[in-house]
């Protein structure tokens, strides 16, 4: 064996057994190991010397950066540099781009630099990391211009490196051109109901629900019907029930199930705030009224209010997570996503139902015409859900 491949395997071997540290997850990760496998495989870590990037997707607080952190976990010890870059939308909009590509050139490079831009930026990064077998995460990406700033392109990483974005749109993925793509699913039910479990009693996996109460297994299960497997959700709701008696556990759930708790609202409206007017409208009008509608028949009613553009205004929730086209053809979104939207209509006028932009119970609309509290202007943007 040539001397250079006998130095380049004896590295290799080093590499593989010295574990960098682990980065923290969360206390009691459950439903991770399915999609921990599947990332890692469309990684394909021992492959060729080729250069490749997955990107994960899927709506705020279902777990797409627990997924990211999993997976470094297993197998940064794999790389020469291994580097996660944490909260990119937040990070950028802050401390600007050249604070995030400095922190790549400094786990790289091994030092700190200066840069006068974003520009000259990019420039060092395409030259320092070739040098490199570098495992980068980039993770909460929002703008194609934080991924050209700061994984422009294949040729910028040295041979077999490997890059995870994680990301609330689709759509920034396919126009980046990452090959291979996954979406975080929620935790099944007993996935939930063992992660709430935890939370909420602090009883472990595994153990039987014969430590629980009956009133206890009914609150638990409620949650989990709630969050329809959104860790999130599951996690603060379930946290908020340690310590509380069954009576206002009870109150409590009643109260989320009204007005959602306020950091999933703020986590999942993100999303929201991120589309553009029109593309707002079509998603609280989809959101109140029209879940579980057929495609076709939804793009029917809203082509009378938008034209043809309507469209791309539903091609662009569904790239941000907010909506999905089932099988059947039929729109379809998640259930606290459905309550986001209608509790942003909510709280345009929280006592006042006539003043509202649309109304979705029968009861309020009931309540609506019969007091006539509706005037001649609103009732031109009122949308009824009949």
């Amino acid at each position: 064996m040539p001397e250079h491949k006998f130095i380049e395997e004896i590295v290799k071997q080093v590499l593989e057994n010295i574990k960098p540290v682990a980065l923290p997850i969360c206390d009691y990760p459950v439903g991770l190991e399915h999609q921990k496998k599947h990332v890692t495989s469309l990684l394909n870590v021992r492959s060729d010397h080729t250069i490749h990037m997955v990107g994960i997707h899927g709506i705020g607080g279902i777990g797409k950066t627990t997924l990211a952190l999993s997976v470094y976990n297993l197998i940064s010890h794999q790389f020469e540099v291994s580097c996660f870059i944490e909260n990119v939308r937040e990070n950028s909009e802050k401390h600007g781009l050249t604070y995030l590509q400095k922190i790549i050139l400094s786990k790289v490079v091994g030092e700190k630099m200066e840069l006068t831009g974003v520009l000259e930026g990019i420039s060092i990064l395409q030259q320092r990391l070739q040098q490199k077998k570098l495992l980068l995460i980039l993770d909460d990406v929002n703008e194609l211009e934080q991924l050209g700033a700061l994984a422009g392109k294949h040729e910028w990483f040295g041979p077999s490196s490997r890059i995870i974005i994680t990301t609330r749109d689709k759509r920034l993925l396919t126009c980046r051109g990452v090959e291979h793509t996954y979406e975080v699913k929620g935790l099944n039910d007993k996935d939930a109901f063992e992660l709430v479990r935890w939370k909420a009693f602090k009883i472990e996996f595994g153990l039987s629900h014969n430590n629980l109460s009956f009133p206890q297994i009914h609150v638990l299960e409620r949650v989990v019907a709630y969050a329809s497997g959104h860790p999130l959700a599951l996690e603060v709701m379930s946290s908020h029930f340690y310590k509380k008696t069954i009576e206002q556990c009870k109150d409590a759930l009643d109260h989320f199930e009204k007005v959602p708790h306020k950091k999933i609202q703020m986590t999942l409206q993100l999303s929201y705030d991120a589309l553009q007017e029109e593309e707002k409208i079509v998603f609280l009008n989809i959101a109140c009224c029209f879940k579980g509608y057929k495609l076709t028949r939804v793009e029917q009613i809203l082509h009378a209010h938008h034209g043809d553009i309507m469209k791309d205004h539903i091609n662009v929730l569904v790239e941000k997570s907010l909506i999905k086209i089932s099988e059947s053809g039929n729109v379809t979104l998640h259930d606290l996503v459905e309550d986001m939207g209608k509790e942003i209509v909510t709280r345009d006028s929280p006592k006042n139902l006539g003043k509202r932009s649309r109304l979705w119970s029968s009861k309020d609309i009931i309540q609506v015409l019969e007091e006539n509290t509706v005037s001649n202007n609103d009732m031109e943007s009122l949308t009824f859900h009949l």
